[in-house]
């Protein structure tokens, strides 16, 4: 079990944990348009899933398309993220991911994300607790390093010591945070000191460029790139007609409103409707439209509209138009 991704059909590609997106109906839009996309969860608190059972039964529970589903926690209180994995079990979740790499300030103060590549005493902990009170395959996110990537070796050899399963790199220190280009020099060399997978995130556009890259590590995720294109995670660079993105659009706005409800689900779906049309060239005719629905019939009115005063470009790709 603890390796069950060996069985997984190859090449994989991921979904990375995103913030406020990969969510159960961005999932399912993901795994409706690439059904072999493996995906992960956007990033919980172990101590507000531990505390909070109204949290935990609205984000843990995901359609049967989403399986094999990955949950990232961050916390920084071992004994925390062991009871929190002891909860995630119950969910028919496939592993846990730990996040050791998010940038923020406010993150990094608290001595989560990050912040656990300088404390580095209490990452190892949590790996090591996280395992025993388990079953589920436990897999670590991190970055080059906290400053500069001279400790990426050492800190992902002490966590494979400690059990982790899998370490994805982004390939960038903390310090750099979302700045720079990646650097995948080290993580290429860091395959080379683990027995345990090697994944790459961050600055992968799409399959093809994915591919390209891989070289030795095991795998890719892909992460911002696809919020205006799910497509991105098909091979040969397949770009989607106007019909398509359409299509696409009611079906995430749909699952939105039938896994979060009408009063949070009209916040959230506005910003992804104007970003599947960001290439289309009169999307600002629409974009006051699309940024103040209500519900799924406000939704529906926009893309009809779109649809009968583009009738005869809707096979076209949008940048054809």
């Amino acid at each position: 079990m603890k390796d069950f991704w060996k069985n997984i059909d190859k090449p994989i590609v991921a979904l990375a944990p995103m913030d406020g997106y990969t969510d159960s109906a961005y999932r399912q839009v993901i795994k409706k348009i690439a059904p072999n996309v493996l995906c992960f969860s956007e990033f919980y608190s172990a101590d507000w899933l531990v505390h909070s059972k109204f949290l935990a039964d609205s984000v843990l529970p995901h359609h049967e398309s989403e399986k094999p589903l990955i949950i990232q926690i961050f916390w920084k209180d071992p004994e925390m993220f062991a009871a929190r994995a002891q909860i995630i079990e119950r969910y028919n979740i496939a592993w846990i991911d730990i996040n050791m790499w998010c940038p923020a300030k406010k993150v990094v103060k608290s001595w989560h994300g990050s912040g656990l590549i300088i404390n580095q005493d209490t990452a190892f902990r949590i790996i090591e607790t996280i395992n025993k009170a388990t079953k589920l395959p436990i897999s670590v996110k991190t970055r080059l390093s906290f400053d500069w990537w001279e400790w990426l070796y050492d800190f992902a050899k002490w966590l494979e010591n400690a059990w982790a399963s899998l370490i994805t790199v982004h390939g960038r220190t903390a310090k750099q945070a979302y700045t720079w280009i990646a650097d995948f020099t080290q993580i290429y060399e860091l395959k080379n000191h683990l027995k345990i997978p090697v994944v790459c995130n961050w600055d992968i556009k799409n399959y093809d460029d994915w591919i390209s890259k891989l070289k030795t590590l095991d795998w890719f995720m892909i992460w911002r790139w696809s919020f205006w294109n799910p497509w991105t995670f098909l091979p040969g660079n397949y770009k989607p007609n106007l019909g398509e993105i359409l299509d696409i659009m009611e079906f995430h706005a749909a699952k939105l409103i039938e896994t979060k409800g009408e009063k949070k689900w009209s916040l959230e779906v506005r910003k992804h409707l104007v970003l599947y049309l960001r290439d289309f060239p009169w999307v600002k005719h629409y974009r006051k439209s699309m940024v103040t629905v209500n519900n799924l019939v406000e939704v529906q009115n926009v893309i009809n509209q779109i649809k009968s005063d583009y009738k005869s470009f809707l096979h076209l790709k949008t940048f054809e138009i």
